[in-house]
Parts: structure tokens; C-alpha cells; sequence
């Protein structure tokens, strides 16, 4: 696992952070030098955390921004800019440490709360499998599922839904991510839609 750098404010800290990773730092600025393997958690928070997010990207330094309030806008920029994951700074210890996972292994992390929005702007679209996307290749059970995920179902509801259970529910995911050679739920809804 990457060695963690939280760059904030003074008084801005979480206890979490460093529940998650004992052998991370934090500091106020940006760091002068820093090791390859290093994963940047960012407060978003004054005028130069873009310019930051660009930088540590450009490097191919995985960038994680940290919020004290979730905000789209905010959010879009964070990922235009580069970043792999757009948190809240006081998340619960095992978020961030899911968050970590997710971008040490090449994934993006949206708060579930904003990717609802972005799926409900995206549901509003017809759903075109014409576009980039040939779910030829899926299973029956698997084309079903991926119906659901695209409207922004979490795992537990599609296994509701379909009445199967949760486990299935991640197997067939992983079996799609596969199959459509997509990274994530982000990456497969906007295969699907065709954007």
C-alpha cells in the first residue's frame, strides 16, 4: 500500500486519518520531496489546492480531495484536474481506507451521495447500448444487473430486486468490470449510456 500525505489546514484534522494509516503525515503545505508510492489526500481549501491536484497528477501521484462540503462543482473540478477520489475529510476510517483500495488499484472514488446526482442526470438520458458498448458478451442474470446498476441501484438493492444475494450481486459485477473491460461502476455506467 502507498504511503499516505494528508496536506490541510492547521486545525483541520481527523482522528480517522490516521486510525487508517499510523505511517501516514500530515502537513499544512506541500511537501517538498516526496517517495514514489505516495498517495496525496488534499484539502480542498484555498485557491491553490487546483494548481496541487494538477501538479501531484501530472507526476502520476494519486491525488485524493477532501471536502468539508460536498459539492458537484467541486467535485467535477477535482476529476478534470486529475484526481482519483473526492472524500469528505472527516469520513470513518474504514471509508477512507476504501477509498485508498479503490485508487491504489487504478479505480475512482465518487461520496455516494453526488454520484446519485450525476447517475440521476445520467438516468434522465435514454439508455442507447448501441454506442460503445456491446452487452453481447453478458449473461442473461448479468445484463439484469447491469440494468439496475445504471440507474444508480447500490448492490444491496439490486440483490433485492432480482432476488439474489448480495455476494452474486459482486460476482456478477466483477464478471461484467471483466467482460466490458470497464474499471468501475462510473466507468460502466458511461459505457452503457454511450457518453
Amino acid at each position: 500500500m502507498r504511503r499516505s500525505i494528508f496536506i490541510t489546514q492547521d486545525k483541520l484534522q481527523s482522528p480517522h486519518w490516521q486510525s487508517a494509516f499510523p505511517d501516514c503525515a500530515v502537513h499544512t503545505s506541500s511537501p517538498k520531496q516526496l517517495i514514489a508510492d505516495t498517495l496525496i489526500w488534499l484539502l480542498a481549501d484555498g485557491p491553490e489546492w487546483p494548481s496541487l491536484v494538477e501538479k501531484y497528477s501530472a507526476q502520476r501521484i494519486p491525488v485524493i480531495v477532501m471536502t468539508t462540503q460536498l459539492d458537484i462543482a467541486q467535485l467535477c473540478q477535482a476529476l478534470q484536474l486529475g484526481a482519483r477520489g473526492y472524500i469528505e475529510a472527516f469520513a470513518s476510517k474504514v471509508i477512507i481506507e476504501q477509498v485508498a483500495e479503490t485508487v491504489c488499484s487504478g479505480g475512482i472514488w465518487l461520496p455516494g451521495q453526488l454520484l446519485s446526482n450525476l447517475v440521476g442526470v445520467l438516468s434522465n438520458q435514454p439508455i442507447s447500448y448501441q454506442h460503445q458498448c456491446d452487452l453481447s458478451c453478458l449473461t442473461k442474470r448479468e445484463k439484469q444487473v447491469v440494468d439496475h446498476v445504471v440507474t444508480g441501484a447500490t448492490n444491496k438493492q439490486v440483490a433485492q430486486t432480482l432476488h439474489i444475494t448480495e455476494r452474486t450481486v459482486k460476482e456478477h459485477m466483477s464478471s461484467i468490470f471483466n467482460k466490458l473491460k470497464v474499471r468501475d461502476r462510473m466507468q460502466l455506467m458511461l459505457a452503457v449510456k454511450g457518453h
